[in-house]
């Protein structure tokens, strides 16, 4: 196998994002750069030079129309290199898809099947009307996230301190005793309980654990088209207001201690 460098997995993920856009352009399907990817084409017009990842995000209706055209094998256009990968898939265990190059291969302690480099894909839930339920909703939803994170540890990490393993050990057993799919498929159902447009309010509920990142479903309506590298993908026109949410004085970069990312070892097979 041939290792591949950050540049050239950065050109694979693009080309994975460019079916992603392709798809959702002639389906009409609505998603947004998010996180660490929005901000990277707000702030340098491309990837955050530590970051080696890409993520999208959209409401839950769209959502559901991609993954299943994704998984479509008969579906115009369809690239045999594409792989989705969601909850339905042995050995996955996380309420949201990755669509990756099956032509590459990256080393994951959290996923125990086939992963090539990829694309993150979260969709956006709706929450309860009252403001105490949405929030409580939320940190139930945190709590779940918790026992989820639990079943996909590696226990022969050595980056885990005593108190960690121990109740990561205790809901992984408990996750055994309920069985892991039967779980998730519980996680799923909990996050998909209220339409997107039930509250006026969404959230990626398993990755969004914080009561003060929820969205207002008016504010990112509207999407336009961001530089992004040596193309363009699309993003909230209100980036200031998604931005601030979770990164607060946004423009400014974190000390190099905080610049964090995947650390991926990718290889071609």
């Amino acid at each position: 196998m041939k290792k591949i460098e950050q540049q050239e997995c950065r050109e694979i993920q693009m080309s994975v994002l460019d079916e992603i856009d392709r798809i959702c352009k002639e389906n009409n399907l609505k998603y947004s750069l998010a996180y660490g990817t929005l901000l990277g084409a707000v702030r340098h017009k491309g990837y955050i030079p530590w970051d080696d990842d890409i993520d999208i995000c959209m409401l839950r209706e769209d959502y559901e129309k991609l993954i299943a055209i994704l998984k479509d094998e008969n579906a115009a256009g369809h690239k045999e290199w594409l792989t989705l990968v969601d909850d339905t898939c042995d050995g996955y265990f996380y309420p949201f898809a990755k669509a990756y190059d099956n032509r590459t291969t990256v080393k994951m302690e959290r996923h125990k099947g086939e992963m090539g480099i990829w694309v993150d894909i979260f969709p956006l839930d709706g929450l309860p009307k009252s403001s105490f339920f949405e929030k409580a909703f939320v940190l139930y939803c945190s709590f779940l996230r918790v026992i989820t994170l639990a079943i996909t540890t590696d226990f022969k990490s050595k980056g885990y301190d005593a108190w960690t393993l121990l109740y990561k050990r205790f809901f992984y057993a408990v996750a055994c005793i309920v069985g892991k799919k039967r779980f998730c498929r519980y996680v799923e159902r909990v996050i998909r309980r209220y339409p997107t447009a039930h509250s006026g309010h969404v959230a990626t509920l398993f990755f969004d654990t914080k009561t003060d990142r929820i969205l207002d479903l008016e504010k990112i309506a509207e999407t336009v088209d961001y530089p992004f590298e040596n193309r363009k993908f699309s993003g909230y026109r209100n980036y200031d207001y998604y931005l601030s949410l979770f990164y607060r004085d946004y423009m400014q970069l974190p000390p190099e201690e905080k610049r964090y990312n995947h650390g991926l070892d990718v290889w071609w097979k």
